[in-house]
């Protein structure tokens, strides 16, 4: 019988600590904003499922925007206000960082499956527009079946019952996290190693477990959120907020 095991898809360090990680399951690329410490301002990285760079170090000189999504090799921007969450502007740059749509006129909304959705800067509720992200053009109409959303992305779920029989053997701290690939379970969970902490990965079918492996070590405290899926593959983030490491599982 073949032993289960999993492998390292990429390690990628940043100089920068990361701000947002957002990706694209249909053309599997990772958008990556990071932000420097004492100008807070935004540089962007695009990298596909294998690590590979597809965009590299574009520095955005205004601080206010920032990463909203990434879709059809386009990068979404929306600008962050002063004095509220949203600023009007949008603006989507390609792969090589050049900016293929760019506008203070209007105000990001939401982001769908192929389309943001925006609003006149002038106007509070209603009368929202479409911007085509691949294209970078607005649509003529207005079609409400545009508002479609990507649900591949899964974050694993804090588990309260008690474990199984075949899994009482994890010694976590706090609480154990579980999703799933197939028919396997995704058991996360923090352990106790002297004064710092390691971040475990136990995967597991009915009745047993097939693979046991670390994934973090030497974090001074636990992380909030383990890791985030697509598929059969996890990404998780260092605890100094400037790795990203993806296995496939």
């Amino acid at each position: 019988m073949t032993k289960y095991t999993i492998y390292k898809a990429f390690e990628k360090k940043f100089p920068s600590p990361i701000w947002k990680i957002v990706v694209d399951g249909q053309t599997k690329q990772v958008g990556i904003e990071t932000r420097d410490h004492e100008t807070t301002r935004p540089t962007l990285y695009v990298l596909d499922f294998e690590g590979e760079t597809l965009l590299n170090n574009k520095l955005i000189h205004e601080k206010e925007w920032t990463l909203e999504a990434l879709q059809h090799g386009h990068v979404i921007l929306k600008r962050l206000g002063d004095t509220a969450p949203i600023n009007a502007g949008i603006q989507l740059l390609d792969l090589q960082g050049n900016t293929r749509y760019l506008s203070y006129d209007y105000m990001w909304v939401d982001t769908c499956i192929d389309f943001v959705k925006m609003r006149p800067r002038s106007i509070q509720n209603g009368f929202e527009e479409y911007l085509d992200i691949k294209s970078a053009t607005k649509a003529i109409d207005h079609d409400s079946a545009r508002d479609r959303y990507n649900m591949d992305l899964k974050m694993p779920a804090p588990f309260t019952q008690t474990l199984p029989p075949h899994l009482a053997h994890l010694d976590y701290v706090d609480r154990p996290w579980i999703s799933r690939v197939g028919d396997k379970l995704l058991i996360s969970y923090h352990r106790k190693d002297g004064d710092s902490y390691q971040l475990n990965l136990c995967i597991s079918c009915q009745s047993k477990v097939l693979h046991e492996q670390t994934l973090l070590q030497h974090m001074p405290k636990m992380i909030p959120q383990p890791y985030f899926q697509l598929g059969h593959q996890i990404f998780l983030m260092s605890y100094n907020k400037q790795e990203i490491v993806s296995y496939l599982v």
